[in-house]
């Protein structure tokens, strides 16, 4: 692929859909290609079609053979119809594990160290290896609202097989989901103010969307269970877990987007249980989740659930090949004069071997490391007060003496405090100053006044916090 395309594949129900996207102007894209490629064996019926995602494939006796599999035949056709080398991905809802978390605004720079704390405590196999990324859906003054998901290693080391039997490179990893609601936003109309429940079902199952005015909170898949009572439950767990996380609220309706159209019964029980209105819209387009997941990456979504190891693999990958060309070119002009040096190549791989061997040993040991400081000062962060805004208004309350009214406090969390008011006496004010000159929250405390206006002396105060910006 190209560093002015993109080229993303999403395996969805039995089918793989893959699009090709390239630039159009400044800001946008715009699909130049793409297909779709069965994934289920030939001659065999619809509905014992094989699992559509990418899976293991056995090499014992008797086990179908990897370039047998549906997977393999529709890897090959995309690569070659796409002209693929490095592709994006994406995975649907039930094969990961993902949560709509929030989190403490200042928690902003250490976002991914926050989430994969929170991930490792969800997580049903503790101990065991998982990739996890995260993108921030929204934020208020205080708060991020932010969807994380995690891949365990069981699932990305069968999808490793896969792609690695095509020779397909991973450059990012994406959530299905995501992609969708990119897509549906529009033709759909889902930004609209309340809460909606949206249902959608794409061809692994009923994948569940809540919305708070346009914004997801919370994301999960049903299930493939077609009888509406299960639905109908699975619905009202989720209600009740979003309660815990983002407040009860009535739902305002519910949404249904599929191919083709439930019984009305279905629809009717959901009216019935939930008391609200239960619409049904056709899926405007096969291809909107891959095509979202494309849009996504050119305007620089960062969700990535690649795993590190399939990154590192790339990186040594391209710095192979550069380095093998550049030998060729130099073999090539020294052929002649340097003929008994033809066992260097040789040597020098051994050496590089080698010495990755022992970089991979000491990078392991450093990001251990590296990880314990992270975690370590991440709950400093979370544990530490000294500077919150509670504590500067009881540390104000505390010194304030009597006969000085405050008329403004601008607090910033990194820089310091500001405040502003009057005095009957200009006494007052300089004993206020010095109180907070004495303050050891203070490195440096400035005063602007005291000035005489309509009998009130008028001031300013500048507390600056340690390492914060001095406003002048």
């Amino acid at each position: 692929m190209a560093k002015n395309e993109i080229i993303a594949l999403a395996a969805e129900g039995d089918a793989l859909r893959g699009v090709r996207f390239v630039p159009r102007g400044r800001d946008s894209w715009a699909r130049v290609g793409g297909g779709e490629w069965p994934l289920k064996e030939q001659n065999q019926p619809p509905d014992s079609a094989p699992d559509a995602e990418f899976t293991d494939v056995g090499a014992d006796a008797g086990t179908v053979v990897a370039t047998d599999t549906p997977m393999f035949r529709g890897l090959t056709a995309a690569k070659s119809e796409l002209g693929a080398d490095k592709v994006v991905i994406a995975l649907p809802l039930s094969r990961l594990m993902t949560r709509i978390i929030k989190v403490p605004v200042e928690m902003r720079d250490d976002i991914q160290s926050a989430v994969a704390l929170q991930m490792d405590k969800f997580s049903p196999f503790q101990g065991e290896e998982q990739s996890v990324g995260c993108e921030i859906l929204s934020e208020t003054e205080t708060d991020l609202w932010v969807f994380a998901a995690a891949m365990p290693e069981p699932v990305y080391e069968k999808i490793r097989e896969e792609l690695e039997s095509v020779k397909l490179k991973v450059i990012r990893t994406d959530v299905a989901v995501l992609g969708w609601f990119r897509s549906l936003c529009g033709p759909c109309k889902l930004v609209q103010s309340g809460r909606r429940l949206v249902m959608m079902n794409i061809g692994d199952g009923w994948d569940l969307l809540v919305l708070d005015n346009g914004c997801p909170v919370l994301a999960r898949n049903l299930g493939t269970a077609a009888d509406p009572v299960e639905i109908s439950r699975e619905l009202t767990i989720s209600l009740m877990n979003i309660e815990l996380d983002a407040g009860s609220s009535d739902a305002s309706d519910i949404l249904v987007i599929s191919s083709e159209k439930p019984e009305e019964a279905f629809l009717e029980t959901l009216r019935n249980d939930f008391g609200i209105p239960a619409t049904w819209m056709k899926l405007p387009n096969p291809y909107g989740g891959v095509e979202g997941v494309a849009l996504r990456t050119g305007e620089g979504a960062t969700m990535d659930l690649t795993p590190q190891s399939w990154r590192d693999d790339l990186r040594e990958r391209t710095i192979r090949k550069r380095v093998l060309t550049f030998a060729g070119i130099a073999m090539a002009i020294w052929a002649v004069a340097m003929g008994v040096l033809f066992a260097g190549p040789a040597v020098y791989t051994q050496m590089t071997n080698n010495l990755r061997k022992k970089s991979r040993s000491i990078s392991r040991s450093y990001k251990q490391v590296a990880d314990t400081r992270e975690r370590v000062n991440l709950i400093l962060k979370y544990t530490d007060r000294s500077y919150s805004t509670l504590e500067m208004l009881r540390m104000i309350s505390e010194q304030l003496p009597e006969g000085i009214t405050l008329t403004s406090i601008n607090y910033k969390r990194n820089e310091g405090l500001k405040i502003s008011g009057e005095a009957d006496q200009s006494t007052q004010v300089y004993e206020l100053k010095d109180k907070f000159a004495a303050n050891k929250l203070f490195s440096n405390v400035s005063l602007t006044g005291p000035s005489v206006v309509k009998g009130k002396n008028k001031f300013d105060i500048n507390a600056q916090f340690p390492g914060g910006k001095e406003k002048k």
